[in-house]
């Protein structure tokens, strides 16, 4: 549940940098949360393939079921780290940012979602 939380302030920070865009440094922190998505995105296929080649592995009594999952469970806590990076990152560069005073509370609803998240 935490990395989906984690995925949701991703995603809020992200909606709020893209309605408060009227500067370039918004408008960069977009840019950069956007290749920063499609980073995470790629890294979440590359471990949904690495489950696959695992769960061979344990049918083939290679590996077992535990080792499978504590792999498993070691890349999904990676992509939950550089989500949480990414949001973090996002957050601090938007702070700075000329913003209307509702995308300004919705990202500090956004970071203490984060917060909280990480906890």
């Amino acid at each position: 549940m935490r990395f989906k939380s984690t995925l949701l302030a991703v995603s809020a920070v992200g909606a709020i940098a893209f309605a408060g865009c009227g500067g370039d440094s918004a408008e960069d922190t977009v840019n950069t949360l956007r290749q920063q998505g499609q980073a995470l995105q790629e890294k979440g296929r590359a471990l949904q393939q690495k489950a696959r080649d695992l769960a061979q592995q344990v049918r083939d009594g290679r590996i077992t079921a535990e080792e499978m999952q504590r792999q498993l469970q070691d890349g999904a806590n990676e992509i939950q780290r550089d989500a949480t990076d990414a949001a973090g990152d996002a957050i601090d560069n938007l702070q700075d940012s000329d913003l209307p005073d509702d995308a300004k509370q919705q990202l500090e609803d956004a970071k203490k979602q984060l917060e909280e998240a990480t906890r």
